[in-house]
């Protein structure tokens, strides 16, 4: 299978409230699609003990484990060092003193860190619902950002796959010469 045969792909009727995939996510992607255009060593795969007790959601825990996600992309930074702690955890020991417990969002023992996003905020998961979220720590709101893991990878191949194939277009731009003869 390669990448560019996006038949590969569930119906995506599910990101619209579609057809239920036998992942129990969003998404059913195939097994390989990461390793594939990321490269398999730059895709970090959790075990069991990386994971708090309130990551609840198994298709999430699932997925995290068997698929993975990017360490590393232009939009985040996932946190590997050490287990995945939940956005309460995080603020209590990673930022003690930057936020109170009233101050996070309600459920922020629910939440898990994922992971350094965009200037400065944090990409989460619902650890019961398995929806992603961004925590902006500098207007300390809440939002969500995709229905669950399986559309966030989609969602990171999709921009590195546009990436790429624009740096592509780009080097035959560069390198062909023009032709002026018509």
């Amino acid at each position: 299978m390669g990448l560019t045969d996006l038949n590969d792909l569930n119906d995506l009727t599910a990101l619209t409230g579609g057809p239920v995939t036998l992942s129990g996510l969003a998404l059913d992607l195939p097994a390989r699609l990461l390793d594939e255009e990321f490269g398999q060593s730059k895709v970090w795969r959790f075990e069991d003990f990386d994971f708090p007790v309130t990551l609840t959601h198994e298709p999430t825990r699932r997925f995290l484990r068997d698929m993975g996600l990017p360490e590393d992309h232009a939009l985040f930074e996932l946190d590997t060092d050490i287990p995945l702690p939940t956005l309460a955890e995080h603020y209590a020991h990673e930022r003690a003193g930057r936020f109170t417990g009233d101050q996070l969002p309600a459920r922020a023992a629910h939440l898990i860190r994922l992971g350094h996003f965009v200037e400065g905020d944090s990409l989460v998961v619902d650890g019961t619902t398995g929806a992603i979220l961004n925590w902006s720590e500098p207007e300390a709101t809440l939002c969500p950002l995709n229905a669950d893991v399986s559309t966030l990878a989609f969602s990171l191949w999709l921009l590195h796959r546009e990436k790429s194939e624009k740096a592509n277009w780009l080097d035959l731009l560069r390198t062909e010469p023009c032709d002026t003869a018509s």
